[in-house]
């Protein structure tokens, strides 16, 4: 009834230590690593024999080939910006030696904002899978927004993963621009196209809905920028579209 705990990473130096320190109570340790140039691969090494550097294939496929590398009979997928608590690690623990587990486990994400947990917005519980049976799940091959496939009934932990989702603004403008790219790369591939008030009329939405129908204005400045920086990446995704369009990809 073990457990392997699986990460992709890509330049992730400053944060993948207290990521690996967090799941050092699994079995194993699997840690694909998309050709670094910041040392992320050799600091892994610290914490497990099992890192692989291979070229980047988007999310999707970069995660289920960290999926193939694992042995145990339960995966726990976590992301190089998160980390597992001890209180989430033993309720994991209880729920993989019980006879009458589900297939996978949703469990709740605490979305920081620095050290301020976002508690509106949209931002919790933000529910993820992220423990599954090996042999019950795959990723999707989404090149971003991938997300677990099981086939089986699903569960719900109550204890919290943190995530360290947003640091300063210069980060997050760059990781806005970086996934609208990829986002706006996907749809287009996949036959989908937008029309000239698409980019305006989405992020408008996204953030009247985020900022003031899901309360985000509690989570005070803090709420702001993350509404705000959510309808811009709506924005450009939608727009970025309308310039593969023009350019016919």
């Amino acid at each position: 009834m073990g457990v392997s705990a699986i990460i992709i990473t890509c330049n992730e130096a400053g944060r993948i230590e207290r990521c690996l320190g967090s799941v050092a109570w699994c079995d194993e340790i699997i840690v694909v690593d998309a050709e670094s140039s910041d040392g992320t691969a050799d600091i892994a090494r610290r914490f497990t024999d099992m890192v692989y550097v291979e070229e980047w294939k988007g999310f999707g496929l970069q995660k289920q080939s960290a999926l193939g590398r694992a042995s145990s009979e339960w995966v726990l997928s976590i992301d190089a910006d998160e980390e597992v608590t001890p209180e989430l690690s033993e309720e994991i623990l209880q729920v993989v030696r019980s006879d009458r587990a589900a297939a996978g486990y949703f469990m709740p994400r605490k979305n920081l904002y620095g050290r301020k947990w976002l508690r509106f917005g949209g931002q919790y519980p933000d529910l993820v899978l992220r423990l599954f049976r090996r042999r019950s799940g795959r990723f999707t091959e989404n090149t971003v927004h991938e997300r677990v496939v099981v086939e089986g009934g699903c569960g719900r932990l109550r204890s919290p993963i943190i995530h360290h989702a947003f640091g300063d603004l210069s980060s997050m403008i760059r990781k806005l621009d970086d996934y609208s790219t990829l986002a706006a790369g996907q749809m287009y591939a996949s036959g989908k196209r937008a029309g000239v008030l698409m980019p305006l009329a989405h992020a408008v939405s996204l953030g009247v809905k985020d900022y003031i129908f899901r309360l985000g204005f509690l989570d005070g400045m803090e709420g702001f920028n993350v509404a705000l920086l959510k309808s811009l990446g709506a924005y450009f995704k939608y727009a970025k579209l309308l310039e593969l369009q023009r350019r016919g990809g």
